[in-house]
């Protein structure tokens, strides 16, 4: 054959082995096997009468493609002979085995979904959050108290066992949370509506099941905290699907003790929502107390800011304290929280736009303006980097954070809760 001939009877065996790989169905890895195996003798023949050491070694390259190729599809083909050699028909024990394995693994699943809702004993405590008295002695009388003296609630005193907070987001209703299973030794559950919620049917009651059973299996009072509540709690309709209405129901079961009546003590709800207005009424019914969790107030917002900065060097006096606590009026403790980062960070910024540096007695360097006492007109990239050190936080830091961190919570917003807590609620 001439050299172009066997060429074109090469591309020609690669193109069919191709066409039959890119097939969505009855590909035949035989026939591909076979084209590959041609295509290989064909390029060994071209090795042996190529001249050309560039092409040699590009026709080498190909062959052994073509050999690594062809290992592949021989394997896939042994594969597939062994499955069809342990086929055997599966008799109607064998199904029922089958299916109840299949049972247990998406138990054992669901079983291991609550486990990792599980959280550890934590650093935070109630003297961390700054105000929320009321929501701190309710939290602390429905859980804390009844764990510590359990003598004290016998005959008809009872500890609360459900109880919702809610407000405008950012308040610190989840950090309420966190405090309580740092200050309990009892076991707590972190979940949200996604760890409720399955894509298949039938799934998500199972699941709200497994954890309220779980929480009871354990020893002394356990604490289930659902945040977001609403996302799955909405109110009721004629046109929800059935699945949605089937998950509600069984949390009203659980919620109230239903299926383990003898057990309900064991257990002590917590929830969250930004919208309570959404819940339905059956819900909202079963929260014993609903505690309102507002905006920081002016000693809460000076004691936020603190905490915040409480590993830093602050420069305040009394009055600044004070106009900080005026200007974040309507702030909440998530908008306190990043206003007081920008602030720590302008000194930062300042470093990468100083031009003056002083050595200080230590050996550091920190900028400086131009008429200060031993100035050195230099910039930050040409120092010794261990030795740059940033200057004292001051007031025009925070004031210039507060152009740029406004507060995300409205007017209307506070009116809505302002108008349901008068209906449904109580301070906290």
């Amino acid at each position: 054959m001439e050299e172009t001939e066997i060429y074109s009877a090469a591309v020609a065996c690669l193109e069919n082995t191709l066409a039959e790989g890119n097939k969505t169905s009855n590909v035949d890895i035989q026939f591909m096997l076979g084209n590959l195996q041609k295509c290989q003798g064909l390029v060994q023949e071209l090795v042996s009468q190529e001249r050309d050491p560039l092409y040699s070694k590009a026709l080498l390259y190909l062959n052994q493609g073509l050999v690594s190729q062809g290992n592949i599809l021989e394997a896939k083909i042994r594969q597939l002979n062994d499955d069809k050699a342990q086929q055997v028909p599966k008799c109607p024990t064998d199904s029922r085995a089958e299916h109840h394995n299949e049972g247990d693994k998406q138990q054992a699943s669901r079983r291991s979904a609550i486990d990792d809702t599980i959280i550890q004993k934590g650093g935070l405590t109630f003297i961390d959050i700054a105000g929320l008295g009321e929501a701190k002695q309710a939290l602390t009388e429905a859980i804390v108290m009844p764990l510590h003296y359990p003598q004290l609630f016998t005959g008809c005193i009872k500890p609360w066992r459900r109880i919702l907070l809610y407000g405008p987001p950012g308040t610190g209703k989840s950090r309420l949370a966190q405090a309580v299973s740092g200050e309990i030794n009892s076991s707590f559950y972190s979940v949200s509506s996604s760890d409720l919620i399955s894509s298949w049917v039938g799934e998500s009651e199972k699941l709200i099941k497994e954890l309220f059973q779980h929480a009871t299996s354990q020893m002394g009072r356990s604490v289930i905290f659902i945040d977001e509540i609403d996302s799955i709690c909405r109110q009721r309709s004629a046109r929800e699907e059935e699945h949605t209405r089937r998950m509600k129901t069984e949390l009203l079961k659980q919620m109230e003790g239903a299926d383990n009546s003898d057990q309900a003590d064991k257990i002590f709800l917590l929830c969250a929502t930004n919208c309570p207005w959404e819940l339905d009424s059956a819900f909202l019914r079963r929260f014993q107390k609903r505690i309102f969790i507002p905006l920081p107030d002016k000693e809460a917002r000076i004691q936020l800011i603190k905490i915040h900065t409480k590993d830093n060097n602050l420069q305040l006096s009394e009055e600044d304290w004070n106009l900080l606590a005026l200007k974040t009026e309507g702030y909440s403790g998530s908008d306190i929280a990043t206003m007081t980062l920008g602030a720590l960070f302008q000194p930062i910024r300042d470093l990468q736009a100083a031009c003056f540096w002083k050595c200080l007695p230590d050996g550091k360097f920190t900028p400086c303006s131009q008429d200060c006492d031993g100035a050195v007109r230099t910039t930050m990239s040409e120092l010794p980097s261990k030795k740059i050190i940033q200057r004292e936080i001051t007031l025009a830091d925070f004031l210039k954070s507060l152009q740029t961190h406004r507060r995300t919570v409205t007017d209307t917003e506070l009116q809505k809760f302002e108008n349901f807590t008068q209906k449904f609620g109580e301070k906290g």
